[in-house]
């Protein structure tokens, strides 16, 4: 993994010489975000349910030769996850909890690629490289719902209630916790094509983290998302 990490460094401190008298092109995207966090304890894979948030940013686009470009850029994005459990039917109700993990993040991606036009004012290109985040913010939210009539129901929606509560109220930030949850550095891949129209773009990627940001030394989770947009190059 260090060398990894030693590589892509060493990778971004080449693009960013190798761009200093290259002619720019700004280029924006917004879209939505479909993220999950894959997660390994105790040796059983536990991963949960895609997670809708945004991506939005921009990028600078250098020209290296005909077709090829070199494509660093800053974006804000949502990642997390969603997990559902339902507890075994009891015998006067059933209790369902549903908890959300919303992480906050600043990305810096790093992309070589190349774009070939298919017809007048088209063209399609494609792209990958390594990517740099920092979690700045991040947030668990929990909610239970409880099926069932009687006082047995009734009470078990009470306790429900007040753990949710503990959960949504109390400090649940997972970067920020005691003890912390989460690390806030990442790194990863990604890949991203894009069907472009003059200055307008569909684009469509995927990344996935390379490193591990459990803070608990048994636990193992790695971020990864794909993502829709529209972008615009100036």
């Amino acid at each position: 993994m260090k060398k990894v990490i030693l590589s892509l460094i060493t990778l971004l401190a080449a693009t960013t010489l190798a761009t200093a008298q290259m002619r720019p092109t700004i280029k924006v995207e917004a879209g939505a975000n479909f993220s999950n966090m894959t997660g390994k304890a105790n040796g059983e894979t536990n991963d949960g349910d895609i997670l809708t948030g945004y991506r939005v940013g921009a990028g600078v686009e250098f020209a290296i030769s005909d077709g090829f470009y070199i494509n660093p850029g800053l974006y804000f994005l949502s990642r997390g996850t969603k997990a559902t459990v339902e507890l075994p039917k009891m015998t006067d109700y059933a209790m369902k909890v549903v908890s959300s993990t919303w992480l906050h993040n600043v990305e810096v991606p790093v992309h070589v690629g190349y774009r070939v036009a298919v017809a007048p004012d088209m063209a399609v290109s494609i792209q990958a490289g390594p990517w740099f985040s920092y979690g700045f913010l991040g947030k668990v939210s929990q909610k239970t719902s409880v099926t069932g009539e009687g006082k047995i129901a009734d009470a078990a929606r009470e306790m429900a209630k007040a753990a949710d509560d503990a959960v949504n109220k109390g400090e649940n930030n997972p970067y920020k916790t005691d003890p912390k949850v989460l690390k806030p550095f990442d790194l990863g891949l990604g890949l991203q094509a894009a069907f472009e129209y003059r200055q307008f773009g569909v684009n469509l990627g995927f990344e996935y983290g390379l490193l591990n940001t459990s803070a608990f030394d048994e636990v193992k989770v790695n971020n990864m998302n794909f993502y829709v947009g529209l972008g615009y190059r100036f």
